[in-house]
């Protein structure tokens, strides 16, 4: 009986669906020129992960050496480099140039 009754309350318990699928993060592309990043704001909330997509152009200057969210990424000409991040629960990620001279934000 108490066997049963075990297999009863086991019948009972969640199972997690082996196909279900995480979400994918936004992906949002961004155009590295020598004037800075296209686009330089980008909206997003506290917590969410999103894809950048750094496109590298023909002439970045310094731009092409990003510091975001602890990474170092080098985007190299008409090439795309990708880096997922998490929106921190400040509300806003800084990335910029190596040099600081180019700058952007994702967040609030």
């Amino acid at each position: 009986m108490k066997t049963l009754l075990m297999i009863l309350c086991l019948a009972m318990l969640p199972v997690a669906d082996a196909g279900a699928v995480a979400p994918q993060p936004r992906r949002i592309e961004i155009k590295v020129t020598g004037d800075g990043y296209q686009p330089a704001k980008i909206a997003a909330k506290a917590g969410e992960t999103v894809m950048l997509v750094f496109i590298g152009s023909a002439d970045m200057g310094c731009c092409d050496q990003i510091v975001v969210a602890g990474q170092k990424v080098k985007v190299e000409k008409d090439k795309s480099t990708e880096v997922t991040v998490t929106v921190p629960a400040s509300g806003q990620l800084t990335f910029a140039c190596s040099m600081g001279m180019c700058k952007g934000t994702v967040g609030k």
